[in-house]
């Protein structure tokens, strides 16, 4: 296969043989080329050898226009064909890759890409888009639809070490409306199963925030603790039944986000997760019930 590259509106063009590019065997091609949104010197470009029996995942980078190339491809298995590539029109450095298998993202201009799920079964991404006005990533899908990331912004100007720390995200402004009732026992009602209906975006207030590590319960630290212990063939002793016994009844670890009004009044308390990783819950809007018997 060839690239072409034009440097004078399509006047003229100059070849380049995808066998030339590094690793690249000659009978790939292209799936797809984007040029940089903010570096009219850089290109990317996903390779495909699969009718070869070749599943690797061939995602190079040039910044000299096409004159010599880079491989992108760490943090992407090797056995995983990569199909689209975009780059975020705010943030040069991050940047979504759609594969065989699901769905990377790189906020090092894809020196390091990171599977990013979210919920999304392991499927085939063919295509990505980005909605630049709400900040959406759309993934279409390989036999399972679309699904659309609400407002990715949150993974703007990240790196390694704030993704190894604790971290509370801008909130986007709330939109306060009255959503439309469900009407019947379920959101399709009667019309049945052939009727297609997918999940809005929460309601209200979205927080989002990411936690270095998942919050456990004590009886959960001295389990993993264990673990590591019969891994290095190491042994284990009974802790004794006032452990067990104040780790039956501990709490389990919570997170609560605090809402205060513009005179820094306490107006609501919201239950956040504790997993690992991002975490988002939304405020519905609304203040505690009135009358509760405290």
């Amino acid at each position: 296969g060839l690239i072409q590259v034009t440097e004078n509106g399509g006047e003229n063009w100059r070849s380049i043989e995808v066998g030339d590019l590094p690793g690249v065997p000659a009978t790939a091609f292209v799936n797809d080329i984007k040029a940089d949104l903010h570096d009219s010197d850089t290109v990317y470009i996903a390779l495909d050898n699969h009718k070869y029996g070749d599943f690797k995942p061939y995602l190079l980078k040039s910044s000299n226009r096409g004159k010599s190339w880079q491989k992108l491809n760490t943090g992407i298995p090797n056995n995983d064909i990569v199909w689209r590539v975009v780059q975020d029109h705010i943030d040069p450095q991050l940047m979504f890759a759609g594969t065989e298998f699901g769905l990377y993202f790189t906020s090092t201009g894809g020196d390091q890409w990171h599977k990013l799920d979210g919920g999304m079964p392991t499927i085939s991404v063919r295509d990505l888009a980005i909605q630049k006005r709400e900040n959406d990533l759309v993934a279409a899908t390989f036999g399972r639809g679309f699904y659309v990331l609400d407002d990715y912004s949150r993974l703007r100007n990240i790196n390694n070490e704030s993704l190894s720390e604790n971290a509370m995200f801008p909130v986007k402004d709330a939109l306060w409306y009255v959503p439309r009732m469900v009407l019947g026992a379920d959101e399709k009602a009667s019309q049945g199963d052939g009727f297609y209906n997918a999940k809005n975006p929460p309601y209200g207030a979205v927080f989002n925030y990411h936690l270095k590590d998942e919050l456990k319960t004590q009886k959960a630290l001295r389990k993993q603790q264990e673990a590591k212990l019969l891994k290095d063939n190491k042994a284990l002793k009974f802790p004794g039944w006032d452990v067990v016994e104040a780790e039956r009844i501990a709490k389990e670890p919570q997170i609560w986000l605090t809402v205060r009004n513009q005179q820094g009044e306490v107006v609501r308390r919201v239950a956040g997760t504790t997993d690992r990783g991002f975490n988002q819950v939304a405020w519905d809007l609304r203040y505690p019930a009135m009358g509760v018997v405290g």
